[in-house]
């Protein structure tokens, strides 16, 4: 998948006129990070399909705007943001996958989708966040996310949305099935230690931890945790129930419904490893879930690990992301029997081969 991600340069400051160059890079670095987030979560919505009970039409583009910053900038703030990254109050493209049309680019405003006006975020009073160690006041972007989750309904009986550019252009985009709900996590968190699952089917990713993931396994890892809670959560636990092992997970389950071939294997592996985990309610089992999604993207399965240790020795605040011993050391049992998975998988694949060479 190509990833782009629409950042110009940051342009010169103009003499005794916002000279935050710090900000500047503070502010580009923190879009780049929250856009290459929002590209993992909808490869992992795409990638996780299969697992998920509730499916969904899911755009192949991210559209963001100054406005929907959570923790609010001043009005300096605001244009030492704009000259850095060159984005605006309006909704603009920052991403898409090389699968969009050719009349789209990075950077263009968006002005409707399936002909519902994008509206420009709100704020609103949250009194319990509070109590979260959060600010009472907010920026509300629930009224865009209603658009662009009736327009993934709308998707369902077409797999397309019809995009409204400015100055008056419609552009048919075509859409593709993944998981249902939204994984989020934004670099301006106004509550950036907490995981929260929110109304219209999110989740929100702590801004810490978005922050500290330093590679796209690591981002995809939390993805792919936040997704459990929004689509899968139900299907694994019928599978537990169907399998009468109760509060465990599965081993190699997910990994076996997500990539073709790989479940041809697990009998002989599950004889000799451990078949089930014990976990830490579905905290605990949303990181077996990440680890084995990250796996059958072919990526690094120990990504989530390594970046809870990270947080933990910085004491870095990140709510459930940060794993407890318990869980830590469930992970470590887990990655040690996926490592002899995938090395099933792959003698087998290289006997058939053989076999077919002979």
């Amino acid at each position: 998948m190509l990833l782009a991600i629409w950042l110009p340069a940051a342009p010169v400051a103009l003499a005794g006129v916002f000279s935050g160059g710090f900000d500047r890079q503070r502010f580009k670095d923190a879009l780049q990070h929250e856009v290459a987030f929002r590209e993992a979560a909808i490869h992992v919505a795409w990638s996780a399909e299969p697992l998920c009970d509730d499916t969904t039409e899911i755009e192949p583009f991210v559209l963001w705007s100054l406005r929907g910053v959570k923790s609010g900038l001043s009005a300096h703030q605001e244009r030492l943001f704009s000259q850095a990254t060159g984005m605006d109050e309006h909704w603009r493209i920052v991403w898409m996958d090389e699968s969009v049309p050719d009349e789209l680019r990075l950077g263009q405003r968006v002005l409707a989708i399936n002909g519902r006006a994008l509206p420009a975020p709100s704020t609103r009073i949250e009194v319990g966040a509070v109590f979260r160690g959060g600010a009472p006041l907010s920026v509300d972007d629930q009224a865009f996310w209603d658009v662009l989750h009736r327009a993934r309904g709308e998707a369902n009986a077409a797999s397309s949305m019809t995009l409204t550019l400015d100055g008056g252009a419609q552009v048919l985009v075509s859409t593709q099935t993944g998981c249902a709900g939204t994984v989020t996590a934004s670099a301006f968190d106004d509550e950036p230690a907490n995981f929260l699952r929110q109304e219209g089917r999110r989740s929100k990713i702590p801004g810490h931890a978005l922050m500290e993931a330093r590679s796209r396994d690591e981002r995809r890892w939390l993805a792919a945790f936040g997704t459990y809670f929004l689509a899968s959560e139900q299907s694994i636990l019928r599978q537990r129930s169907s399998d009468n092992v109760g509060n465990a997970f599965l081993v190699g389950k997910v990994l076996a419904l997500a990539v073709p071939g790989a479940g041809t294997v697990l009998a002989a592996v599950q004889a000799q490893t451990q078949r089930t985990l014990q976990v830490d309610g579905l905290v605990g089992a949303a990181d077996l879930f990440a680890n084995e999604v990250v796996l059958a993207m072919g990526g690094d399965p120990s990504a989530g690990l390594k970046l809870s240790d990270r947080l933990k020795a910085q004491g870095v605040r990140a709510d459930v992301v940060s794993m407890s011993e318990f869980r830590r050391a469930n992970v470590q049992i887990h990655l040690q029997q996926l490592a002899e998975i995938e090395s099933a998988r792959r003698n087998a694949e290289l006997a058939a081969t053989a076999a077919a060479a002979a």
